[in-house]
């Protein structure tokens, strides 16, 4: 009888031992892969925060470039191009748009869509008329809008200007 208690006693102890190294490993696992998931999701974040990130001043130098070629086109009357240009404009203030870009604190794509947008309506239906001197004007009220969201954005050392004969650049450079 004693050899019989020992045996339980023993087999009781083995097992509490197996369930404990049992629930130690639970434990391990599940920390291990508490500390996986986390792994993951911090780097999910930062890909979203990267993917997020949108060049704004890459797309404000193809407006610039555009702007520029669509002024040349659109003062030699050749409407075909001017509208071609307009149409690379039109693409990059949506996208500019979408991204929904908030950059130093201002939200950029709401001030394009309501400081740029509607002169630039202007320049298109001039091309669509095929109406030079409106094209001159309302050209000129996109370039000030440009400028009047640069000095809003804190940006007034950026300085658009409507071409003049050669310039390679619509931009003043001086201080």
């Amino acid at each position: 009888m004693n050899r019989n208690l020992l045996s339980g006693g023993l087999a009781l102890i083995a097992l509490v031992i197996g369930i404990m190294n049992y629930i130690s490993i639970a434990e391990l696992n599940s920390n291990i892969e508490a500390e996986i998931n986390e792994t993951v999701q911090s780097s999910m974040e930062e890909t979203e925060e990267e993917e997020s990130h949108y060049e704004l001043a890459k797309a404000m130098s193809y407006m610039q470039r555009y702007s520029h070629k669509l002024y040349l086109a659109g003062s030699s009357e050749n409407w075909e191009l001017s509208e071609f240009y307009a149409h690379e404009i039109e693409e990059t203030i949506e996208e500019i748009e979408n991204a929904k870009v908030v950059d130093e604190g201002y939200d950029i794509s709401a001030l394009v869509g309501t400081m740029t947008n509607p002169n630039f309506e202007k320049v298109e239906e001039s091309i669509h008329k095929k109406d030079k001197t409106a094209f001159t004007d309302s050209y000129k009220l996109l370039v000030q809008s440009c400028n009047a969201c640069h000095q809003t954005t804190k940006h007034q050392f950026i300085k658009i200007e409507v071409p003049s004969d050669g310039k390679v650049f619509n931009q003043n450079f001086s201080k």
